[in-house]
């Protein structure tokens, strides 16, 4: 069966950065089971699995600003509203609290006084990175299964 809309797909993959930079995190392998055609996978990587049969292994490489978004333009942020207590140095991930009173988190690029010039992308913004898919089974979601993916996802605004 191949991959569209509506089915139930068992994939096992790993990630990797596609540059030389450092990548702290592990690279799997990962397993999941999703539902395809509601937006619960990474826009690229789920565009590029539609129509592919199951038991197939596919690499996907997502550029820039399709796996953790486009490096965002600094900002400058208050000490005071810094959440952490203690020192601030170059290169530390703080938080600072929005308006819905939601943590977010921020990377520290220069202290400038009482002033912190920072970056609130995610840390691995502005890189490709390749994804090794086996797909290890597809079938048809139940009608829960369709239900559940109409509802948000936390976190997603939607």
């Amino acid at each position: 069966m191949k991959i569209q809309p509506n089915t139930m797909v068992t994939l096992r993959y790993t990630l990797e950065p596609v540059d030389s930079q450092g990548f702290h995190y592990p690279r799997g392998p990962y397993k999941m089971e999703v539902i395809m055609g509601h937006d619960r996978l990474l826009p690229g990587l789920e565009e590029a699995l539609m129509g592919v049969d199951e038991g197939a292994t596919v690499e996907v490489v997502l550029e820039p600003g399709r796996f953790a978004g486009e490096s965002e333009e600094e900002s400058h942020v208050s000490r005071r509203e810094v959440v952490e207590e203690g020192p601030v140095e170059v290169g530390d991930l703080r938080h600072t609290m929005d308006e819905n009173r939601c943590l977010r988190p921020f990377r520290v690029l220069a202290v400038e006084g009482d002033r912190l010039r920072v970056s609130f992308a995610h840390p691995l913004a502005g890189r490709s990175f390749r994804f090794q898919v086996a797909v290890e089974r597809v079938r048809w979601a139940t009608l829960e299964e369709i239900k559940a993916a109409k509802s948000p996802v936390r976190g997603q605004g939607r």
